[in-house]
């Protein structure tokens, strides 16, 4: 048997077109690629990264390893070893489904230097941030992300983004304590988001269902000042086919000595 699993590794390598199933320690494959073993996958890229792979994300190769890799599914596996996926990614307390189990809730606390925080336009994005310095991955339901862009000094922006492969129906209704504002809007229908260099600075402070995402305040920006905080309360559905899901998402933002401090939670109630 070593010597087919190493004529099957020289056949990929030199990336010849296999058509039958191939097995390695093993005689009788089932799948394309059986494997009977410990399988071993070095410098996997980490989600968020930028400059990660070389794969566009309409799935054609780029010219160079310039591409961000964007994690929207998890790899799981079923009792005969068989891999397959499911829609999302994990929550914080294990859960394998993709989605949070109705009263659970997923908790992040960031700290943000101000000079990085408060870049304008667009330009810093929390989940970019975590991302690039191996903090906790923003919560994710669905595929549907919550996040914010920096404003200004003054403000942030609080958005949700689809960081999955396909289209997502989504309706969201947001309550804001300061102002006592709220903004509602019904059956968008969010395209997955490119992460492209310009995906949200070209299309700020409000996003737009092509790119991916959308603010969810009512006139789009929220205090970071401690003396103004408020908290941002998004009631969010995700529905798929005959399947709908509520989500509240929670957005509070304070200043702390030299950085804001940045609290985000959500909760599934159905």
């Amino acid at each position: 048997m070593k010597k087919n699993a190493i004529v099957t590794a020289v056949l990929l390598l030199l990336g010849t077109a296999l058509s039958a199933q191939v097995g390695i320690n093993t005689a009788a494959p089932t799948e394309i690629m059986d494997v009977n073993g410990t399988v071993r996958v070095r410098d996997l890229p980490l989600n968020g990264s930028a400059n990660a792979i070389s794969t566009k994300p309409d799935g054609t190769k780029s010219t160079g390893k310039d591409q961000p890799f964007i994690a929207t599914k998890t790899v799981v596996v079923d009792n005969n070893g068989v891999l397959g996926y499911v829609n999302g990614l994990p929550s914080a307390s294990g859960s394998g489904s993709g989605t949070l189990n109705v009263g659970e809730t997923i908790a992040r606390v960031y700290s943000v230097p101000n000079a990085t925080a408060t870049q304008g336009s667009g330009r810093f994005r929390l989940g970019a941030y975590a991302a690039a310095n191996g903090l906790p991955a923003l919560p994710v339901m669905d595929g549907i992300q919550m996040d914010l862009l920096g404003y200004d000094s003054t403000y942030y922006v609080p958005i949700i983004i689809n960081t999955s492969s396909s289209p997502q129906n989504v309706s969201f209704q947001t309550f804001a304590t300061q102002v006592n504002e709220n903004r509602t809007l019904l059956n968008n229908t969010l395209q997955p988001c490119p992460f492209l260099i310009n995906t949200f600075t070209a299309n700020f402070n409000d996003g737009n269902n092509n790119a991916g995402w959308r603010g969810v305040d009512s006139n789009n920006i929220v205090f970071w000042s401690t003396s103004a905080a408020e908290v941002e309360t998004t009631n969010l559905q995700v529905m798929s086919g005959n399947t709908y899901r509520w989500y509240e998402l929670k957005w509070w933002c304070m200043e702390t000595t030299g950085s804001k401090r940045i609290f985000l939670a959500v909760t599934r109630f159905a």
